[in-house]
C-alpha cells in the first residue's frame, strides 16, 4: 500500500513539475517566438524595422494625411495644395509607374517651395528630411565650381543609382534650380524618363522634385492682374499660368530642356494677400504684403 502511495505521489510530482514547466514564463516565450518564427507573424525584418527606418516601397500613400497637412499649414497656395495631393495620390497608387514622378515648384523667394517639399517628403517617409531616404541638393552649396562639373555629374548620377537600387521610393529635392549649371540638369534627365531600367535598375517608383524661382515676376504680373480686376486668389486657374510659366522657364539659362518626352500639369497659386493674416513657412506675417506666387509643374 505504501509503495502504491509512493508511486502516486511519483507520478503526481512529475506531472506537477511537467505542468509548472509548461507555464513558466521564460519557456512560453520561447515556445511562442518559435510559433511566430514558424507562422512569419514576427520577421527579422519586422524586428529590425522596430528599431531602423526602412524602406516601405509598397506602402500606400496615406492621402488624408496629406491632404490635412496641405491644408492646415500651406497658406494662399490652392491649386498647389490640390495639384500636389492628386499628383502623389495617383503616383503612389499606381502599382507599375512608368516614370518617376517629377514636381517642379516655382515662385520667388518665401512662397513655401521649401516648405511644400518638407511635407511632401514627411509623407512619403516619416522622417522628412532627416530621413535616409530623402536627399536635398542646393545648387550653390553642393555644386558651387563650374570647373568641376564633370566631377559633380558623375558624383550625382552614382549617388541617386546607389539610393534608388537601395529604396526604389527615394526622394531627391534640388533646390535653386534656375542657379543649376546645365551640366548638372543632364546629368538627372536620363532618370526621369520612360525607361523600364537604366543599368539594370528601375527609377520609376522614385521622386524629384525641382525648386526654381525661374517665372516669378512673370507668375507675379498674373496674379497682380487678377488683384487689380477684382478678383480673387481663387478664382486663377492653370490654364492662365501655363504660358506664363513656359516663358519663364524657357527664358532662364539654367532651364531643364525638354528633351525627354514629359508630360507637363502646371498650376499656380498666388500668395497675394492684402490686410489678412498670412503663414509662411510657418511664420504668420499681419498686414499688406507684394504678390507672393508659387507655381508648381508636375511632370
Amino acid at each position: 500500500m505504501r509503495g502504491a502511495l509512493g508511486g502516486s505521489a511519483a507520478l503526481w510530482a512529475v506531472l506537477a513539475a511537467r505542468v509548472v514547466a509548461a507555464f513558466e514564463p521564460v519557456s512560453v516565450g520561447i515556445a511562442i517566438g518559435a510559433v511566430s518564427a514558424l507562422t512569419g507573424y514576427l520577421s527579422y525584418t519586422d524586428w529590425y524595422c522596430r528599431f531602423a527606418e526602412c524602406c516601405h516601397e509598397e506602402r500606400p500613400l496615406n492621402a488624408s494625411a496629406l491632404k490635412l497637412d496641405l491644408e492646415e499649414k500651406l497658406f494662399g497656395q490652392h491649386l498647389a495644395t490640390e495639384v500636389i495631393l492628386k499628383a502623389l495620390t495617383g503616383f503612389r497608387n499606381n502599382k507599375n509607374p512608368k516614370k518617376p514622378l517629377t514636381l517642379s515648384l516655382h515662385g520667388w523667394a518665401g512662397t513655401g517651395k521649401n516648405f511644400v517639399s518638407q511635407i511632401v517628403a514627411e509623407n512619403l517617409h516619416p522622417k522628412g528630411l532627416k530621413s535616409n531616404f530623402v536627399h536635398l541638393f542646393v545648387s550653390t552649396l553642393h555644386f558651387p565650381h563650374e570647373q568641376k562639373i564633370k566631377l559633380y555629374q558623375d558624383q550625382l548620377q552614382k549617388w541617386i543609382r546607389g539610393n534608388v537600387s537601395a529604396c526604389g521610393s527615394s526622394v531627391f529635392i534640388f533646390d535653386e534650380m534656375d542657379k543649376l549649371h546645365p551640366g548638372i540638369i543632364d546629368a538627372i534627365k536620363p532618370f526621369l524618363d520612360y525607361y523600364e531600367q537604366v543599368d539594370g535598375i528601375s527609377y520609376r517608383k522614385a521622386i524629384f522634385i525641382f525648386l526654381s524661382n525661374a517665372g516669378g515676376d512673370l507668375i507675379t504680373k498674373t496674379a497682380l492682374d487678377f488683384w487689380r480686376a477684382g478678383r480673387k486668389r481663387e478664382e486663377i486657374q492653370l490654364k492662365d499660368l501655363e504660358p506664363v510659366l513656359s516663358v519663364g522657364v524657357f527664358n532662364n539659362k539654367h532651364r531643364m530642356r525638354r528633351s525627354t518626352r514629359t508630360r507637363a500639369v502646371r498650376l499656380c497659386s498666388p500668395g497675394w494677400i492684402s490686410t489678412e493674416l498670412l503663414a509662411i513657412q510657418g511664420e504668420r506675417i499681419q498686414g499688406d504684403l507684394p504678390p507672393r506666387p508659387c507655381l508648381v509643374e508636375a511632370l
